[in-house]
């Protein structure tokens, strides 16, 4: 086990959620609440970084963290709760000093905001904090879009403040309307491969354009938005701070291979193949087989499991679950009848879908393309092929 990793697992254990009876009731006035906003990382999960509550009260030697982002591995069938969508997250204290010991080793920036609140607005936030810590309180189901570490936060201080706190219905860089795939798209120029793989994923829902108020289920959002926001007319932000300044947080790390340009080299190497009379079976088995496989995942995420977003996907209409069962046929020297139909029908629907796919309600990636033109062009081939040969 690499050494990191075994820091950070010293880091998760002493990082154990703290029992809310262990902590003062009362803050005094010179107490501080402020939010913190930590920067993505290189693991999935922290692609798009995180947002807690910091309680720091000297006099009491309180420096606390109140964490929404936490969750259990000793949950019965955690990892097919968290497939399916049903999975418990939970309002965790952990001490500031071992929350900024795991990002540091992660080399992940960390911003404070002190909010700009009154003893008795601190002291409320605070009591509200500590009850919803308790065991009986502390566990929601998680929704990446609507409700998760950044949501909660802004949620919190509306019911903790109700009609007192005024958000932006606007942001600085952005100039158009932009959908949720728009804002996730933000976060992922670097990342090629998790942009396609969360666009397979997702359906149309996330093609609706967001209202400013939901920009905030991605950390660096809320952080804009607590900047512009104000609490009975006054900036609800009195101070910030950068806690830890990333080396390489503004550093571009794409892979040397991505999508657009493989996929494209792949097709040109079909093609050249074809033309060259090469033989495909074993390529065409390949790819029909992965893709129909790559169907089912998607038809289990849509009626399987109670993610919202990965409903109505229109990739079914490429990645089409039958594909990996045809893909056995292949190889039967007497193939039947309905090949010859199937693989023509598939021809057409490619086709459709690239002449008609800026219309559909969901965006499809752009590095797709080359891959629905390989479907599309290998269903042509191999229905001409059963077209002018004997079919069973």
């Amino acid at each position: 086990m690499k050494k990191t990793h075994v820091v950070k697992l010293l880091v998760l254990f002493f990082s154990l959620t703290i029992s809310s009876t262990g902590i003062a009731q009362t803050l005094s006035p010179s107490a501080k609440i402020s939010l913190l906003t930590c920067g993505s990382g290189e693991e999935l999960y922290s692609t798009f970084g995180h947002s807690a509550i910091r309680v720091c009260d000297t006099t009491q030697t309180l420096d606390a963290i109140f964490n929404y982002g936490t969750f259990s591995f000793s949950d019965p069938n955690f990892y097919m709760n968290f497939v399916r969508g049903k999975l418990n997250y939970m309002l965790g204290i952990q001490t500031f000093e071992y929350f900024m010991a795991e990002y540091k080793m992660d080399d992940r920036r960390v911003y404070e905001q002190t909010l700009n609140l009154t003893t008795e607005q601190r002291q409320a936030l605070f009591n509200f904090l500590l009850r919803n810590s308790l065991p009986d309180n502390r566990f929601y189901l998680y929704d990446f879009l609507f409700d998760n570490c950044s949501t909660r936060i802004r949620d919190v201080l509306n019911k903790v403040f109700p009609g007192q706190i005024i958000f932006p219905d606007r942001y600085a860089d952005i100039v158009d309307e932009p959908t949720f795939r728009d804002l996730l798209h933000s976060h992922l120029n670097d990342s090629p491969w998790t942009k396609l793989g969360i666009d397979m994923l997702l359906g149309k829902r996330v093609d609706r354009i967001a209202t400013a108020n939901e920009y905030m289920f991605l950390p660096d959002y809320l952080l804009a938005a607590f900047e512009k926001a104000t609490i009975n007319e006054q900036p609800l932000v009195s101070e910030f701070d950068f806690l830890y300044q990333s080396s390489n947080a503004f550093a571009s790390k794409k892979p040397l291979i991505v999508p657009m340009p493989a996929f494209r080299i792949l097709l040109v190497l079909v093609v050249a193949a074809y033309i060259m009379k090469a033989p495909l079976k074993w390529f065409d088995f390949t790819i029909f087989f992965i893709v129909g496989l790559l169907g089912f995942l998607l038809l289990f995420m849509w009626f399987g499991t109670d993610h919202y977003v990965t409903k109505y996907n229109f990739n079914l209409l490429w990645a089409i679950p039958i594909h990996a069962v045809a893909a056995f046929f292949l190889f039967k020297k007497q193939r039947p009848q309905w090949m010859l139909w199937y693989f023509a029908a598939n021809a057409l629907i490619c086709i459709l879908l690239l002449v008609f796919r800026n219309s559909l309600p969901q965006r499809l990636n752009d590095a797709l393309v080359p891959i629905v033109c390989i479907l599309g062009f290998r269903s042509y081939v191999i229905a001409k092929a059963l077209f002018v040969k004997p079919i069973k």
